[in-house]
């Protein structure tokens, strides 16, 4: 990724249950981001959420579900994360869990790679 590139984010929102062929489905969405030679991706696990089907989602003992919510972020151009999207919705679409995808305009300051990587 170049910075003088538009580039944007992708924001996927899942549960940190919902699996697709036995895996994590977080865990599938960033390995098929690395293969598609996106510019990074990073998983967030919250506390709490709820979502569409308005259950709530906490790691509290009592709670009706225990499902944590998930969001994975993914940052590159825009025409990359414009094709990488649709591959993201048949991912949810086979693990008929549900989800959200947002994406917003980004202005990156910096992208380079540390010492440890060169």
């Amino acid at each position: 990724m170049n910075i003088s590139e538009k580039t944007g984010i992708l924001k996927i929102y899942v549960g940190d249950n919902d699996k697709i062929r036995g895996r994590h489905l977080s865990e599938e969405i960033v390995f098929a981001a690395r293969k598609a030679g996106m510019a990074g991706a990073t998983v967030f696990k919250g506390v709490m959420s709820f979502g569409a089907s308005h259950s709530i989602r906490t790691m509290k003992i009592f709670a009706l579900s225990s499902d944590l919510p998930v969001v994975i972020e993914i940052i590159d151009s825009i025409e990359k994360l414009d094709e990488f999207a649709g591959k993201i919705n048949n991912m949810l679409d086979k693990s008929k869990k549900g989800g959200l995808i947002t994406f917003q305009e980004l202005d990156v300051v910096r992208y380079e790679k540390g010492e440890k990587y060169k």
